[in-house]
């Protein structure tokens, strides 16, 4: 009689472990933050307030980045473009609960585009989805049947001995088969944010997916360059007047995405919100 008791007393725990182990995994797994339903509300000094679609989100151990939508310099006005005279790209970054501005132009004479802000609050709207994983086969066909769904994609690597988790729509694949017949998959990100340095940076992130493995995972980053682009392979004269130009303008600079970073180990999963 006890012995029956005590049996099915372990099958029932059993059962129960199993069923909450399954449910916990199964939560952490398939509930993703929905970027395409998430925003980040900004509000000025002065009662100015906006909000922006959140593009991608660099995640660590204890850090999170969310990279929104960029737009250019306007004016609350009548003619908004028209009244305000600068011309450069708006585009914010949260780090936690701090607010980073970059304002950037084609050329300029700062030393830095990045602006820690803290007179401007920022309030983070977070869905969350269901996500459905995407098989490197389902997102080929996807592609190649032209259906209309929205594809993400989370990758994981490692820089600087920090492992990095980051989401993003994959609003540009390229996809199709190589010279010896196989199938490939490379989504390229942007703007996405990067952690170089302990700095913040943002660019683009390409990676190349077969059926087999990864290729590297590249961002190409925003940086400050001398205003004429210098080859060592163009005419001696150029090469030369280049130089000397860049010199005589060193006060100004151009903003451009230069900055190569490439990582060999990494990991893509893509998926779709339901």
């Amino acid at each position: 009689m006890v012995f029956n008791f005590v049996k099915k007393l372990n099958i029932y725990l059993y059962t129960f472990l199993i069923f909450t182990w399954s449910n916990i995994s199964f939560s952490d797994e398939l509930k993703k933050i929905d970027i395409s339903k998430s925003f980040i509300h900004f509000t000025g000094s002065e009662g100015g307030n906006w909000r922006t679609n959140i593009e991608s989100v660099l995640s660590t151990k204890n850090k999170n980045i969310f990279l929104v939508k960029e737009c250019r310099a306007e004016f609350i006005s009548q003619r908004p473009f028209f009244d305000y005279k600068d011309r450069y790209e708006f585009l914010g970054i949260v780090e936690n609960d701090k607010t980073h501005f970059i304002r950037t132009s084609a050329t300029d004479g700062n030393n830095e585009n990045f602006q820690l802000n803290s007179s401007i609050k920022n309030k983070k709207y977070l869905a969350e989805s269901n996500a459905n994983d995407l098989s490197f086969d389902q997102v080929y066909e996807i592609l190649s049947s032209g259906k209309t769904i929205n594809i993400y994609c989370k990758i994981e690597y490692e820089h600087e001995e920090i492992k990095y988790s980051l989401i993003s729509k994959c609003e540009y694949i390229n996809y199709g088969s190589d010279k010896n017949n196989n199938k490939y998959l490379q989504p390229i990100m942007g703007y996405v944010p990067f952690v170089d340095k302990n700095k913040i940076k943002y660019g683009y992130a390409v990676i190349k997916k077969n059926e087999k493995n990864n290729g590297y995972l590249e961002f190409l980053l925003n940086e400050k360059t001398p205003i004429f682009n210098v080859n060592p392979n163009q005419n001696i004269f150029k090469l030369y007047t280049k130089k000397l130009l860049n010199k005589l303008v060193f006060f100004y600079n151009k903003n451009d995405f230069t900055e190569l970073v490439s990582i060999k180990q990494n990991n893509i999963k893509f998926f779709s919100y339901n």
